[in-house]
C-alpha cells in the first residue's frame, strides 16, 4: 500500500467531510477512493470515519491521527523539495563574481566556469563580504573575491592582479592630454570606491596606498560601478577600475603616473569539489590573467562618452 497516497485520501475526506466532494477534489472516482480508505483502515486496525447519510465524522482515533498525517505529508513534500534543489544544483555551477569587475568580465568568467565544469552557470554578483559568506555555507560553489579578504571556510587559489585605471571627469585640468595622471593633480576630488562593509582589507589598502603616493583621499561610498561613474560623470569624484568596459559621456579614462595600483583577486571555492568542478579554478584564474579581448579594450573615452575606434 501507498501509505502518502492513502494519508492523502483520510486527510481530504476528514477536510471535505463528504467522499464524492473528496474524490472530486483529488480529481478521482468515489468507489476507489472509499476502498482506499478501507484498506488504510484495515492496515492501521482503527476506524477513521463514522460513515452516514449525512456525510462522514472522524472517530476519535480519526481526530487523533489527522494532524499526524498532515505532518507526515508536508514531511514528505518538503523532502520531495530538497531533493529537487539538490538534484538541481548538481545540474547547476553556482558561481559569483566581485561586481567591481564589471558584467562583461563577469559574463565571461561564468560562461568559461560552466564550459569546464560541463554545467549551466548560474551567475550572483556581489561584495567580496557577501560572495565569501556565500560560498562558506554552500549556496555558491566558487567565487572570484577582491583581495585581500578573510575566507572563512573558503578555500582560496592564487592572486591575480588586474590593472585598473583612472576615470575622472572630462573636465578636470588632469584629463588634458592622452598621458598618465598623477595621482596628487586630483586632490580636489573624492575617490568613489565601494564602502568599507563590502571588503574592508580591500578599502583600506587602497587608502593607504594611495596616501604613500602622496594622494590622501576622501572617500564617496559607491555600492556599485555604476554609483562610482555617476559620481565621476557629475565631476565631484575620480575612480580607480578594473573594468575596461566602464565609461560614460563626460568621463575620461587614464592609466596611473608611477607605480600602478592593481585590483587583486582571488578565486575562492567550497571545500570538498568534486574534481571536474576543481578544474574551475584554474581556468577562471586563467580567464583573469588574460588581457582584455577586443570587446573589453581599454580605450578612452571621450568627453562625449564613446570609445574611439
Amino acid at each position: 500500500m501507498n501509505l502518502l497516497r492513502h494519508l492523502a485520501f483520510f486527510v481530504t475526506i476528514a477536510e471535505e467531510r463528504h467522499f464524492g466532494r473528496a474524490a472530486a477534489r483529488l480529481d478521482m472516482a468515489q468507489p476507489p477512493l472509499s476502498q482506499g480508505v478501507r484498506r488504510l483502515e484495515a492496515q492501521l486496525g482503527v476506524a477513521l470515519f463514522d460513515r452516514g447519510p449525512g456525510g462522514v465524522s472522524l472517530t476519535p482515533a480519526g481526530r487523533d491521527l489527522l494532524p499526524r498525517a498532515r505532518a507526515l505529508l508536508a514531511d514528505a513534500d518538503a523532502f520531495a523539495r530538497a531533493a529537487d534543489r539538490h538534484a538541481e544544483a548538481a545540474q547547476v555551477l553556482r558561481i559569483g563574481v566581485v561586481g567591481d569587475l564589471g558584467p562583461r568580465t563577469a559574463a565571461e568568467l561564468a560562461a568559461r566556469a560552466g564550459t569546464v565544469a560541463g554545467r549551466r552557470a548560474a551567475l550572483t554578483t556581489g561584495s567580496t563580504v557577501t560572495l565569501v559568506d556565500a560560498v562558506s555555507v554552500g549556496t555558491l560553489d566558487v567565487a572570484v573575491v577582491a583581495h585581500p579578504a578573510v575566507l572563512e571556510s573558503a578555500r582560496a587559489g592564487p592572486v591575480v592582479a588586474l590593472p585598473t585605471e583612472i576615470l575622472l571627469p572630462a573636465a578636470h585640468p588632469a584629463a588634458r592630454g592622452d598621458g598618465p595622471v598623477v595621482l596628487r593633480t586630483l586632490r580636489d576630488l573624492h575617490l568613489a570606491t565601494a564602502p568599507r562593509r563590502h571588503a574592508p582589507a580591500v578599502h583600506d589598502l587602497l587608502l593607504d596606498t594611495l596616501e604613500t603616493r602622496g594622494r590622501p583621499v576622501r572617500p564617496l561610498d559607491a555600492a556599485t560601478p555604476a554609483e562610482a561613474l555617476t559620481l565621476v560623470a557629475t565631476g565631484v569624484a575620480f575612480t580607480l577600475s578594473p573594468d575596461p568596459a566602464l565609461g560614460a559621456r563626460g568621463v575620461v579614462r587614464r592609466p596611473a603616473a608611477g607605480d600602478p595600483v592593481p585590483f587583486r583577486v582571488r578565486v575562492v571555492h567550497r571545500d570538498g569539489l568534486s574534481d571536474g568542478v576543481a578544474g574551475v579554478v584554474e581556468a577562471l584564474a586563467a580567464v583573469l590573467r588574460e588581457p582584455p579581448g577586443t570587446g573589453q579594450d581599454s580605450a578612452a573615452c571621450g568627453p562625449d562618452g564613446r570609445s574611439p575606434r
